[in-house]
């Protein structure tokens, strides 16, 4: 029985482990008269954002990557012959094509080699059409990627896992959205692009760094709960080998790197926060806590939903023993509400958005983490009742004493998930 209990924790543990994070991102590429810029925004609730330079060897160009410090992967990218990239997260689609056999698998650390072997779009799609692009895919568990590259010429490539799009339009906006399953670009309707379409269709298109700090900031997130939004952005003018950089959603500030200068100093790192040091908005995200970026939260929110687990099975089995004599329907209630708050831990773990998002939070990809948002609101309703219940409880040695002291426990920490909700703003009226 015991093992069987171990077994059950290392699942619910392992299963209530962070999503790869959702992060919303936004591209575009301008050509003008032969010139091609490129710009990106990386939305993400990153706080660890960086950009470094690696110089060109014997065998390998040299490049400009930007992601985190955290890993070393990067998310986008500009070398020195002009050939930029940039990663999107995108759900996990189903139904996609098998694996061609007699071909390799993509991974991730090929980004690397494609920046340091190819100099064109044509090139890349020529190396990649010789692997299999699954691993774009992620799984019904974790999120899969997308990649777009661009090149001097204004050619482009929409790498998916399921097919890679070749184009060479003048202008092009990509957000978190599938080229490849999408036959009409006009029906999307994510906020960022469309804002970006219009920006385009109003103004006359040019091909300068204010015209496209301009785009960007208008493709550019800022939420009103924290703040937060686009952690950095990079403009790539690839004709002259400049890369043009901003910290989180502040475009009167601005830091420019000559590529070329950059490399001849070899190999190095910067980090944004310290490029940056004086955003306001940025220090204030920062200091908002989330089980994400806060181990002690989310160590209290594993646990909790660990308790939450196995009081919702206690209970449910004493109310089962229960139908033998007098049915004890309140420990049926305590059951459903424990297994519901076990959910809230889950979605609380996995779901990251929830908490920089307007309160109820609402996501149109799951009905589970809607429907969560909504159990602090119950908690406070309960509370009260529930403390008043556990004094009748002891007072009159009602319940068997573990099934008392486990209901006290339970109640201290949904009283712990009453101010944590108060502190993430999940009440619509603190807002």
């Amino acid at each position: 029985m015991f093992k069987w209990g171990v077994k059950i924790v290392l699942l619910i543990s392992i299963g209530m482990l962070p999503f790869v994070t959702i992060y919303a991102c936004s591209m575009y590429k301008l050509t003008i008269d032969g010139k091609t810029m490129v710009g990106n925004n990386e939305d993400s609730w990153g706080m660890d954002g960086r950009i470094w330079f690696e110089k060109s060897t014997q065998n390998q160009f040299g490049a400009v990557y930007v992601g985190y410090r955290r890993n070393e992967k990067p998310d986008g990218a500009m070398n020195e012959y002009g050939l930029v990239f940039d990663a999107f997260t995108m759900p996990h689609k189903s139904n996609i094509p098998d694996k061609d056999t007699t071909k390799k698998d993509f991974a991730y650390n090929h980004l690397k080699k494609i920046m340091q072997q190819c100099k064109t779009v044509d090139e890349v799609y020529i190396f990649l059409n010789n692997l299999n692009l699954h691993i774009l895919n992620g799984s019904p568990l974790f999120n899969g990627g997308m990649l777009l590259f661009a090149d001097k010429s204004g050619k482009y490539l929409v790498v998916e896992a399921n097919k890679m799009t070749l184009g060479n339009d003048d202008t092009f906006l990509l957000a978190n959205f599938s080229v490849a399953d999408t036959k009409d670009l006009s029906t999307i309707k994510i906020e960022r692009y469309c804002k970006g379409l219009d920006f385009l269709k109003n103004k006359k298109v040019e091909n300068n760094l204010a015209f496209c700090t301009a785009l960007s900031d208008t493709m550019s997130v800022h939420r009103a709960k924290i703040g937060d939004g686009t952690l950095y952005t990079t403009i790539y003018d690839i004709e002259n080998g400049l890369i043009h950089t901003y910290f989180f959603h502040d475009y009167n500030r601005r830091i420019t790197f000559n590529l070329n200068d950059e490399l001849a100093k070899g190999n190095h790192s910067l980090n944004f926060d310290e490029l940056f040091p004086d955003n306001t908005n940025y220090h204030r995200f920062v200091q908002y806590k989330t089980p994400q970026n806060f181990k002690p939260f989310f160590i209290f929110i594993l646990l909790g939903g660990m308790l939450f687990f196995f009081s919702s099975i206690y209970f449910f089995i004493q109310f089962l023993k229960s139908l033998r004599h007098q049915v004890n329907f309140v420990k049926l209630g305590f059951a459903v509400l424990n297994f519901a708050l076990c959910l809230l831990s889950y979605v609380l773990i996995r779901n990251q958005s929830i908490f920089y998002f307007p309160s109820p939070y609402y996501d149109s990809h799951s009905v589970i983490a809607t429907t969560a948002s909504y159990l602090p609101y119950l908690l406070v309703l309960i509370i009260i009742p529930l403390i008043l219940y556990i004094f009748h409880l002891f007072r009159h040695m009602k319940w068997n004493t573990f099934a008392r002291y486990l209901l006290l426990v339970n109640t201290f920490v949904y009283i712990l998930f009453i101010g944590l909700s108060i502190y993430w703003k999940m009440f619509h009226f603190i807002l």
